[in-house]
């Protein structure tokens, strides 16, 4: 099961993108893509969390999870993603 969500971004997405591949590569996760679409991956204080981004324009962007630990609520995750990418 995937929940998906859209964030209205304080920066342009190529900015967030790169503080968010920064973030997340320099924890030893993954992430690929560009200011399109791409993937993440890593693990957080939540658990490994999956997913996938789309941007929808240059200030709003659509976050797709697509694997969690099963145990924590989708809205825990996407709070904590909305303060990633915000």
């Amino acid at each position: 099961m995937t929940h998906s969500f859209t964030i209205r971004l304080n920066d342009e997405i190529s900015s967030v993108l790169k503080r968010v591949e920064s973030g997340i590569t320099g924890n030893g996760g993954r992430f690929e893509g560009d200011l399109e679409c791409g993937t993440f991956a890593g693990k957080s204080v939540l658990g490994f969390i999956e997913g996938r981004y789309h941007s929808l324009s240059d200030r709003e962007i659509r976050i797709t999870i697509t694997d969690k630990p099963f145990i924590v609520p989708y809205r825990t995750i996407e709070s904590e993603l909305r303060k990633y990418f915000a």
